[in-house]
């Protein structure tokens, strides 16, 4: 985990996202990353509102903790209001709770550079072998992002580049679960026809996010690629299940998806299943 140090200002006539702000150098977070806040050497009324917080990115050098309490609990349990700390200052320590740590070491210096590999996005969908009662080859996609329009290979496998938008990936450890959206192209009806024949309850989708660099010597006109590596992803086992369909249209199909955890200790029928409509 990453820790750094910072000077904090307690300000409760800010905005509820800036009442407690703390200025560290050239920091590497984010808006919405989860941080364990610390005081150093901090009385118990300081103590009282040591937590784990959403940041909110307010400058260059600066953060502010979301949803900062208005009151909390000492360790004596007697109540301390922000009021009691207003105004106070001081040395703190923020530590990132999460972090998606490549899973190639080759991923890290890339990223890095001056002048990094444009970023490929891929997706592998399976639908789920219990709800359909037998077993789908999956579907394999990438985004067309970074103006990459032809198919594409990795690890040997072809990827086919269909319009797809995907929003909400962001995992913290405050809060509920994300529900991420997977809205794909719904070209010549072809997602259409797919749940017709199949139900996507459950179905499986895994997303692979590497760079042009490590991708297989066929993408390439020489035929060759010195640098090609099916092993540097961003994140390794990036898997999400699909929770219901919420929107078909001749256009797109939009896909709400979950994590793993919401799966635990659920059963369902073997039937198909529509957003409009229940096969049986």
């Amino acid at each position: 985990m990453i820790s750094l140090t910072g000077s904090f200002v307690i300000n409760t006539s800010a905005s509820a996202d800036e009442e407690c702000t703390i200025t560290i150098e050239n920091h590497p977070f984010k808006d919405n990353d989860v941080v364990k806040l610390e005081f150093t050497d901090a009385g118990k009324k300081l103590k009282a509102f040591e937590n784990n917080y959403l940041i909110n990115v307010t400058a260059t050098n600066t953060v502010g903790l979301k949803n900062f309490p208005d009151e909390s609990i000492d360790e004596n349990g007697d109540g301390v209001d922000i009021a009691d700390i207003n105004g106070k200052t001081g040395s703190c320590t923020l530590t990132l709770q999460s972090i998606k740590v490549p899973a190639s070491s080759a991923v890290s210096p890339e990223l890095q550079s001056l002048e990094p590999s444009a970023e490929i996005e891929l997706f592998k969908l399976t639908f789920d072998k219990d709800v359909n009662g037998q077993t789908i080859d999956p579907y394999y996609y990438h985004a067309g992002t970074n103006e990459v329009k032809t198919n594409i290979v990795f690890n040997g496998q072809s990827y086919t580049a269909l319009p797809v938008k995907v929003t909400g990936f962001n995992k913290t450890t405050k809060g509920t679960l994300p529900r991420p959206k997977f809205e794909i192209a719904n070209t010549d009806s072809a997602i259409s026809a797919l749940l017709i024949l199949y139900n996507p309850l459950h179905a499986e989708l895994l997303r692979i996010k590497t760079c042009k660099k490590f991708l297989d010597a066929s993408n390439f006109s020489s035929g060759s690629n010195a640098s090609a590596d099916p092993t540097a992803i961003f994140e390794a086992d990036d898997r999400w299940y699909v929770d219901r369909v919420v929107n078909e249209n001749p256009g797109t199909v939009v896909f709400e998806l979950t994590g793993k955890i919401d799966m635990t200790n659920l059963r369902l029928p073997k039937r198909r299943y529509r957003e409009s409509k229940v096969k049986i």
